[in-house]
């Protein structure tokens, strides 16, 4: 079994130009031919596991990031080409409730994505409780709450801004992702 890439059609971007775009495309395209290439080798070395139990190893852990790098570019991308405004459904009343408000859940959110380091900021929810979860993922496997649905997934890695921003801009960029942040997409992701 491979992996594809998934094509991205993005109308132009607020504060996101093509190049940017562009040059993250290609940074995910790296992840699904990692992932394929791994899975290639951990069946050629399965041949002879004892032999190859070390690299079977390693090759088992990169899995992880490389999968989650390449579903995680899929949901960040999956989640742009919107206006950023949310209308009046299901996902706006839920984030009300918990939060008291929309603008209150936008400050959390925000003061995530402007956490220090590099990784993800994810708004996640949680079926069994009805609770949303704002979490940082480092390294695209560290971090995960296990069975949560992502509903928006903000890459803070600076391959996603560097093109336009530096990193003492990064306040610009997570405005820039809102702005253009589908939350039709995101409130489809919370019904699933």
């Amino acid at each position: 079994m491979q992996y594809t890439e998934q094509a991205f059609t993005l109308p132009e971007l607020k504060g996101l130009s093509a190049k940017q775009i562009d040059v993250h495309l290609k940074l995910y395209a790296g992840y699904v031919k990692n992932v394929n290439a791994i899975m290639a080798k951990i069946e050629e070395y399965k041949a002879d596991s004892e032999k190859n139990a070390l690299a079977l190893s390693e090759l088992k852990r990169r899995f992880g990031f490389e999968f989650n790098g390449m579903r995680l570019h899929e949901l960040y991308f999956e989640g742009l080409g919107g206006t950023g405004s949310l209308g009046d459904g299901e996902l706006r009343k839920a984030l009300e409730k918990q939060y008291g408000s929309f603008e209150k859940f936008i400050a959390e959110f925000r003061s995530v994505g402007m956490m220090r380091g590099i990784g993800w900021t994810l708004l996640t929810h949680d079926a069994k409780n009805n609770t949303f979860h704002t979490v940082w993922v480092s390294d695209h496997e560290v971090g995960h709450l296990v069975s949560l649905p992502v509903i928006i997934a903000m890459d803070m890695w600076e391959h996603a801004f560097m093109v336009d921003y530096i990193p003492a801009q990064k306040n610009e960029y997570v405005e820039a992702f809102l702005s253009n942040l589908n939350w039709e997409t995101c409130e489809k992701r919370l019904r699933s």
